[in-house]
C-alpha cells in the first residue's frame, strides 16, 4: 500500500496517464486524418477537392501556431488542452449528426478546428511537459510520447481501410470524437500542475486586448539573443521539406514496387520505420543524457542528418530487406531528432515557452504544406527516387553546416530575462 501511494504521488505516473489518453486519441487523430480525405473524395469525385480539405487542415494548423503560443503563455494549459478536445470532438459530433446537405460546409469547417486546436492541445501540451515531470525526465517523457505516437500513426493508418469497410464513415467520426472525449475527461480529474508556481497565479484569462505585434516583437528579440535556436528551427523548418517528399512518395514509390500491392508494402515500410521509431526513443532515454542544451543540440543536427539520409537511401533501393533496414533506421534517426528537438525548446523559461512552441509548430505546418505542394507536381516529371533527394538533401546539407560550424561554439550564453507575462 506504501509502495502504491508514494507512486502515485510521483509526477511520472500522472503523465503516464496523460501519454496513454494521448496515445489512444492519436489512433483516432490518424484514423481520421485517413478517412476524412476519402470522405472528402466521396462527397465530391475530386482529387483537387480532397487536396483542398487537407489545405484548409494546414491552413487550420499554421494560423493558430502563434495565437495558440500566446494562450498557452497566458492561460492555464489544461484548461487549453481539455477546451481543445472538447472543441475536436463536439465538431465531429455534429458532421455526423447534420443533414447530408450540410456535409460539405461542415467539412470544411470541421478541417479548419481539428488543425487549429490539434495545434491548440500540442503546444499546450509541450509547453507543460517540463512543469509536469520536471526537467530531469524531459528525455523520458518525450521518448513516451513520441513512441505513442508513432504507434497511434501505424494503428490508425494501416487500420483506416480495414475499419472503413466494417464500419463506414460515420461510426468512425464518433468513434474519432469519443477518443478526444476521453481525453478531455482524463485530464479534467488528473492532478497535474502545468506552470511552474510562480507563475501560476498570472495565468487567467487573455487579456481583451492582445497586441499581437508586441507579442512577436518580444519573441523576435528573445530569439535573436541566442541564434542557435534560430537555426534550430530553421532546420527543423527545411527538415519537413523532406517529409513531405517521403510521404507523397511512399504510395508512388511502393507502388513501382509491387504494383498489386502498393499498400500493403508502403504498410510494411511505415510499420518498420515505427519499430526505429521506438528503438530511437527507448534507447535514447538509456545512453543519452540531454540535461545540458548543448548535447541536445549535437544530438538533433546529427540525428536529422542520418535521418535524411537514410530515407534518400530507402527511395534508391530496390531490394525489400534493404529498403526495410533503411526504414527501420530512418526511424531510429527521425526518433532521437524529434525528442532532441522538444527536449531542447523544453528547457526555455516556461513564461515564453509556450510562444516558441508556437512558433515552431507554425514552421513545421507551413513548411509541410509547401512540401506537399512542391512534391506532388515534381513526382509527374521525375521519381520518387530524386524528389525525397531533392528534398531531403536540403535539411541534410544544413544540418552538415550545422554541425561543422555552429557546434564550435566553446561556451554557451544564457540569456536572462526578467521573470513574468509580459517581459516588458
Amino acid at each position: 500500500m506504501v509502495n502504491r501511494l508514494s507512486l502515485k504521488k510521483d509526477p511520472m505516473f500522472y503523465f503516464y496517464i496523460l501519454a496513454a489518453s494521448k496515445g489512444i486519441s492519436d489512433i483516432g487523430n490518424f484514423l481520421n486524418m485517413v478517412i476524412f480525405n476519402l470522405y472528402a473524395y466521396v462527397l465530391t469525385g475530386s482529387a483537387w477537392a480532397m487536396g483542398l480539405f487537407m489545405a484548409i487542415r494546414l491552413f487550420g494548423g499554421f494560423f493558430f501556431g502563434f495565437f495558440s503560443g500566446i494562450l498557452a503563455d497566458w492561460m492555464n494549459r489544461k484548461t487549453l488542452m481539455i477546451f481543445a478536445d472538447i472543441i475536436r470532438g463536439v465538431a465531429l459530433v455534429l458532421l455526423v449528426l447534420a443533414p447530408i446537405q450540410w456535409s460539405m460546409v461542415l467539412l470544411a469547417v470541421t478541417s479548419f478546428i481539428l488543425g487549429s486546436f490539434g495545434q491548440v492541445f500540442n503546444v499546450a501540451l509541450q509547453s507543460s511537459i517540463p512543469v509536469i515531470v520536471g526537467k530531469e525526465q524531459l528525455v523520458k517523457a518525450n521518448s513516451l510520447i513520441n513512441a505513442l505516437q508513432s504507434v497511434g500513426m501505424v494503428i490508425g493508418t494501416l487500420t483506416a481501410g480495414i475499419a472503413l469497410n466494417v464500419l463506414g464513415y460515420r461510426p468512425l467520426f464518433l468513434f474519432d470524437a469519443f477518443t478526444f472525449f476521453l481525453s478531455a475527461v482524463i485530464l479534467i480529474f488528473l492532478p497535474i500542475q502545468t506552470r511552474e508556481q510562480n507563475l501560476e497565479n498570472q495565468a487567467g484569462p487573455v487579456e481583451s486586448k492582445v497586441n499581437l505585434i508586441k507579442e512577436v516583437k518580444i519573441l523576435y528579440q528573445y530569439l535573436k539573443l541566442l541564434p542557435i535556436l534560430m537555426a534550430l528551427m530553421f532546420i527543423r523548418f527545411i527538415d519537413t521539406f523532406g517529409s513531405a517528399s517521403h510521404n507523397v512518395g511512399m504510395p508512388v514509390f511502393s507502388a513501382q514496387l509491387k504494383p498489386d500491392k502498393p499498400s500493403f508494402y508502403a504498410g510494411i515500410i511505415w510499420a518498420s520505420w515505427a519499430v526505429g521509431n521506438l528503438i530511437g526513443a527507448r534507447g535514447l532515454v538509456k545512453w543519452l543524457s540531454l540535461n545540458k542544451t548543448k548535447v541536445s543540440e549535437m544530438a538533433f543536427g546529427i540525428s536529422t542528418f542520418f535521418m535524411s539520409a537514410f530515407f534518400i537511401l530507402l527511395f534508391w533501393g530496390q531490394h525489400w530487406s534493404f529498403i526495410l533496414i533503411c526504414a527501420l533506421l530512418a526511424g531510429v534517426s527521425d526518433g532521437i531528432s524529434a525528442i532532441c528537438y522538444n527536449s531542447r525548446l523544453q528547457n526555455e523559461p516556461d513564461h515564453i515557452r509556450g510562444r516558441i512552441f508556437g512558433v515552431s509548430s507554425s514552421f513545421h505546418t507551413v513548411g509541410f504544406g509547401i512540401g506537399m505542394l512542391v512534391c506532388s507536381p515534381l513526382l509527374d516529371v521525375i521519381s520518387p527516387f530524386q524528389t525525397v533527394a531533392i528534398m531531403h538533401g536540403l535539411p541534410l546539407m544544413m544540418c552538415i553546416w550545422f554541425v561543422a560550424f555552429h557546434m564550435k561554439r566553446s561556451k554557451y550564453v544564457e540569456r536572462k530575462w526578467p521573470r513574468g507575462k509580459s517581459m516588458s
